[in-house]
């Protein structure tokens, strides 16, 4: 019997029980209804409603309703609790055959006691910490009312303070997260439960720092997924949530300004705003967000590069200094948001429809002063001007309906992503001899390098200008239906559930390159430089260039010194102070050269061939799936959740094959060019097993083993092969790659009562075999090591390195503990109510092995000791590949993690200080040597938000950010060995006013 035939088995089987639970279900009714807010009316997400005595009852929605079928008829008290409220009991006659309502108020725990108020931060601490108890599986909660009273900067910050999740940064904005240590890709981010396309250029990850959170009314981290959802998420899946529309019209608007203190830059500011209303007896209701922002974002960066050689006086292995870069980014980040959610009730059930947008602009200018190179004993200052748009789009459209022995869900959705760098300039200066050469010592400081360097503005010349730019896109087309059969047998309790989703990927990236180098090779009159900027100067004053002729400056001295187009600018706490800015160029001066360059009758600009052509490509990708699964209360302390779901993934990508071709230093155009189209199908079925075991009130235990899949990254496996112009050096992507497959096991023990709070100590552990390493590897002549590698045979003749990607044959281990409390102290006297405290700690272990090929010669004519055979008077020797293999841990894996919040409200007055911590974790892991792995530093910050309510809905903020200056840090070789990269982005302070009504 194969795997279909097993599934539709399932399936039927599950059908015929649902049906024989329905006839055994007579003599019972059902019970609806909604639970809110004593104090303020507000629909509760995540209330526990059971039958007393029993185990059977249900949990609140996002709208605050539950259902309770098969309730038998006669007298039943129905319990209500919440973490934080009093328990409520309310007796109702179930009549058999017919619908009950019973709605619910719940009271907060606190205002038993004379003068307490409800602390804004403790009721989104508390709705945290019940939507957690209440979910079906293992997950961390940011709760609406979090997001809104005391919101971050994007939905990344936001997400980085629950416990196993750190994050990566961007000029001092988080800007993707890593679940458990696992790299961003490693997790699914969904809109309302609609896949967010990846933003990555290559990889499948998404950058998080697009979404404002005031548009959110929740995040779910699902550290362990159920049947129902999509496998590839070994990580976890996040789910970001939108508002729904409250009754009655409501309006909140904010406006704030700011400052950074690395430019001393005052003109920050971002608008918010939001409108909402139900019509129609609320049948229908509508709410629209909006915001937009701007901020500097600009960093000073630090970045080396290190290389082994033996000394030629000894012989001996020692470490130099092979490149040194200060760089000054000036970064203007906008963001520009807005989100429409629209619901109508219809009869037994709800249509939602949404559309999501949002978009993230870097615009700026970059300043390198390459105060070393190693290889060409020459000094470099370039210039970048950029203009960089990423933006995504979500449109969904689902339906649900609940007719009692069946409830379903549709969905059908449209998304895509967006990156456009419609035109980038980059301009180079080279001063050749500018480096006195010496080798560097172990241990010694890279700012020792500085007495070596020699400058001179007259020396150093205008060597390229490059003009380029990137398009890349990525929709994609999902519809899903689900289907859900209530069950109600003896001691079971609970539902089957079936259903599936397809999902197109359509995906193009197309980028370009044309330019000139060596514009400081000679100047003559008669030279293609030197007509060349005759020609411009004809549209060109000197009076744009601080008074000098540069067509003269280019006679003089053979090239176009870099002082012509020096703009004075300069920053004596550059870099704090301990690297030279170096010399800075004017980009206008720079761009009117460019354009009149550009505008010659000829062409003067070449295009770079591989940069225009060799990275471009195009596919589509099919993903099928269905599952089935079931969630049944067994008794009165059990919870068992089985589960199985199937997917196939089909995909079809074009690249090219192409050798580089390189006359006099420039690019030409490419031979050996061909179009690569490959196909690949994987099949996977993958069972998936929750337990739930609630013993007491106070506590429950939860435990997991499921089967997750990672698919591999775009840059991996998409048909793009190269090979130099000397055909030394191959690169080819490995388009037989398959997903990588983990298997899972998670265990959650919480306890949680209304003056503890919800204490929480959660393992995991994870087997991930087939994950996806970089390789190098040499090819023997006429040796094909891979045909998915697409390597012409006149290469193979060459004999070259080939750096590629491969299913890792040795297995990574994942595993670790959550420690995570969250309380507040309600039950206090006096002002010392208002304190709410967040703590969460997790340490993270991990090893893999990384596989590399080293060429080897072994003798064909030689005995077992390396003599020759008996008649043999020459050594033959074949050429072999030797695999070595070296253990470390998986890249992005940080060792430790901590989030440590204290929050206070009094009256109208909030505020909350966060302290967060990363130890380091590994960029890369070389196969080689451990001398050039590369490692991100420990991380800490301080972050402080206070706000005051003032009177008729008004409220005013302020936001600091990186109060303790706090740099990011990279090194080779060990944890705090040799830098090779800073980055300082210094304090942020948001000062603003907020209206509600």
């Amino acid at each position: 019997m194969n795997m279909y035939t097993k599934f539709s088995s399932f399936l039927l089987v599950a059908l015929l029980l649902v049906g024989f639970s329905n006839l055994m279900a007579q003599g019972t009714g059902i019970i609806r209804g909604t639970v809110v807010d004593a104090t303020n009316g507000e629909e509760m997400i995540g209330v526990h409603i059971v039958l007393q005595g029993t185990s059977r009852g249900s949990a609140t929605n996002l709208d605050g309703e539950f259902v309770i079928r098969n309730v038998p008829a006669g007298t039943q008290t129905l319990v209500a609790t919440y973490i934080g409220y009093e328990p409520v009991r309310q007796d109702v006659e179930v009549i058999g055959g017919e619908t009950n309502i019973v709605n619910f108020e719940m009271q907060w725990m606190g205002l038993t006691g004379e003068g307490v108020t409800i602390s804004a931060q403790a009721q989104g601490q508390v709705s945290a910490i019940n939507e957690q108890l209440r979910s079906n599986t293992i997950t961390n909660i940011v709760s609406a009312d979090r997001i809104q009273e005391l919101p971050d900067v994007n939905a990344a910050e936001s997400i980085g303070r629950l416990p196993g999740v750190s994050i990566q940064r961007s000029g001092g904005e988080a800007n993707r997260v890593a679940v458990r240590g696992l790299s961003p890709k490693f997790s699914t981010v969904s809109v309302n439960g609609v896949r967010v396309p990846s933003t990555g250029d290559w990889d499948r990850s998404i950058d998080l720092s697009l979404i404002s959170s005031n548009m959110l009314d929740g995040i779910e981290v699902m550290k362990a997924i159920t049947a129902d959802q999509d496998a590839d998420a070994v990580a976890g899946a996040i789910n970001l949530r939108l508002r729904e529309a409250p009754e009655q019209l409501q309006v909140d608007v904010s406006a704030q300004g700011g400052y950074t203190r690395l430019q001393d830059h005052y003109g920050n500011y971002k608008f918010v705003g939001s409108m909402s209303n139900r019509f129609l007896d609320n049948r229908i209701g509508v709410i629209a967000n909006f915001n937009i922002e701007q901020y500097d974002r600009s960093a000073d960066k630090f970045n080396a590069g290190y290389g082994q050689r033996d000394n030629p006086q000894t012989g001996a292995s020692e470490l130099v200094i092979t490149s040194m870069n200060a760089i000054e980014d000036n970064v203007d980040r906008g963001r520009l948001g807005a989100s429409v959610v629209l619901d109508a009730n219809i009869p037994n059930g709800k249509i939602n429809a949404n559309a999501f947008f949002n978009r993230l602009n870097n615009e700026g200018r970059s300043r390198t002063n390459q105060i070393f190179s190693y290889d060409d004993n020459r000094r470099h200052y370039s210039m970048n001007e950029f203009d960089n748009q990423t933006s995504i789009m979500t449109a969904a459209l689902g339906i649900m309906q609940d007719f009692d022995w069946v409830q379903y869900d549709a969905t059908v959705s449209v998304t895509g992503s967006r990156a456009e760098n419609p035109k980038n300039y980059g301009w180079a200066f080279s001063h050749y001899g500018a480096v006195n050469p010496f080798t560097r010592e172990q241990g010694m400081d890279p700012r020792e390098v500085l007495p070596f360097m020699i400058a001179d503005s007259s020396l150093t010349a205008l060597n390229s200008i490059n003009i380029s730019g990137v398009e890349r896109s990525e929709n994609q087309y999902s519809a899903q239906l689900n289907l859900q059969f209530p069950v109600s047998y003896g001691i079971f309790d609970g539902y089957f559930k079936t259903g599936g989703k397809v999902n197109f990927l359509d995906r193009h990236n197309d980028q370009y390159s044309r330019g000139t180098e060596g514009m400081h090779y000679g100047f003559a009159a008669a030279s293609e430089n030197g007509r060349a900027v005759r020609e411009a100067m004809e549209m060109l004053s000197p009076d744009d260039f601080n008074g000098y002729d540069l067509y003269e400056q280019g006679l003089e001295y053979g090239w176009v010194p870099i002082y012509v187009f020096d703009d004075g600018y300069s920053r004596p706490d550059f870099m704090e102070g301990d690297y030279p800015l170096g010399y800075t160029a004017d980009p206008n001066m720079l761009k009117k050269l460019t354009h009149a360059l550009d505008d010659l009758d000829w062409d003067f600009f070449t295009r770079n061939a591989v940069d225009s052509r060799g990275r471009d490509y195009e596919g589509t990708e099919h993903t099928y799936a269905a599952y089935v699964m079931a969630d049944f209360n067994i008794g009165n302390y059990v919870r068992f959740i089985p589960g199985f779901r199937w997917e196939r993934d089909w995909s079809k990508y074009t690249g090219q094959q192409f050798r580089e071709v390189v006359i006099n230093n420039q690019q030409a155009e490419p031979v050996d060019l061909a179009e690569l189209e490959v196909e690949r199908t994987n099949n996977y079925y993958l069972p998936m097993v929750h337990l739930q075991f609630s013993p007491v009130d106070w506590a429950d235990l939860r435990l997991a083993r499921t089967e997750t899949l990672q698919r591999p990254d775009f840059m991996q496996y998409v048909p793009i092969t190269s090979i130099d112009s000397q055909m030394n050096y191959a690169s080819a992507g490995n388009a037989g790659l398959k997903p990588a497959h983990s298997v899972n096991y998670d265990a959650a023990l919480s306890f949680y009562t209304n003056e503890l709070g919800l204490f929480s100590v959660a393992g995991f552990h994870k087997t991930i075999a087939d994950h996806i390493i970089w390789t190098r590897q040499f090819v023997n002549q006429g040796e094909l090591p891979d045909p998915d590698l697409h390597l012409p045979d006149n290469w193979l003749s060459q004999n070259p390195r080939l750096d590629t990607y491969i299913n890792n044959p040795h297995d990574a281990t994942y595993y670790g503990v959550e420690l995570d409390w969250q309380t507040n102290l309600w039950y206090l006297p006096g002002v010392l109510q208002g304190i709410v405290l967040n703590l969460n700690y997790t340490r993270i272990f991990s090893d893999t092995k990384y596989t590399y090929f080293r060429r080897d010669q072994v003798c064909n004519n030689c005995d077992d000791d390396g003599n020759l055979l008996p008649g043999e008077r020459f050594r033959t020797y074949d050429n072999i590949q030797v695999a070595q293999t070296r253990e470390g841990r998986m890249v992005d894996q940080p060792a430790h993690l901590a989030n440590v919040t204290v929050g206070y409200d009094y009256k109208g007055f909030s505020t909350r200080v966060s302290y967060l911590y990363q130890s380091d974790r590994a960029n890369s892991v070389d196969a080689t040597t451990p001398v050039f792995d590369t490692f991100t530093g420990e991380y800490s910050r301080i972050d402080m938000s206070v706000r005051q309510k003032l009177q008729m809905g008004l409220e005013f903020y302020v936001h600091l950010n990186n109060l303790l200056n706090t740099a990011d840090r990279n090194f080779q070789g060990s944890v705090g060995g040799d830098p090779t990269y800073i980055e300082y982005y210094g304090t942020t302070v948001d000062i603003g006013m907020r209206y509600r009504f």
